[in-house]
């Protein structure tokens, strides 16, 4: 028998593995909650790092700063595609313009990664290519989401998304 002894009081533990295996249970449980997030953000295909974040506004009110190079947007989701979720619509506070942002593909024309198709008003940053749709383009957007064309368009590598809506 061993005592533990607990402000001037021993208790005896003469047969107390009840008490030590509860123990050893709670501290693992501790342990493997201590590290995770109860929500993290979902990442669908290539993050990059050391890729400063630009809020959408920014992008959209100087687009031929950003344009042809490779940046991280961040915005709130507008749209997504319904058929495949290969795009989705990044706008910020100001509702009227947006930026399309399509999935990357692979050689043989398969999309490099689809996000899910129910995102919309979520917090998303993009990171790829952006650059300005010619008229080919533009009457692809018409079929895909009828409305207005977006003046920007960004070849994506990867999405990351919040699990919380935006503001």
């Amino acid at each position: 028998m061993s005592p533990i002894c607990l402000g001037g009081e021993c208790l005896k533990t003469k047969n107390n593995n009840h008490m030590k295996y509860t123990l050893i249970g709670i501290c693992l449980l501790l342990i493997s909650c201590g590290g995770s997030e109860l929500a993290s953000d979902e990442i669908y295909g290539e993050q990059r790092e050391g890729v400063d974040v630009i809020p959408v506004e920014a992008v959209l009110a100087e687009p031929q700063y950003y344009a042809e190079n490779e940046i991280a947007v961040a915005g709130t989701v507008h749209e997504v595609c319904q058929m495949d979720g290969c795009w989705l619509m990044l706008r910020g506070l100001d509702t009227g313009k947006g930026l399309r942002v399509h999935a990357e593909q692979t050689e043989s024309g398969e999309y490099a990664f689809t996000v899910p198709t129910d995102i919309s008003g979520r917090y998303a940053v993009a990171v790829g290519t952006l650059k300005i749709p010619d008229m080919e383009e533009e009457e692809h957007y018409q079929e895909d989401a009828p409305g207005p064309v977006p003046v920007l368009s960004m070849i994506a590598a990867g999405v990351r998304i919040s699990p919380e809506e935006s503001i």
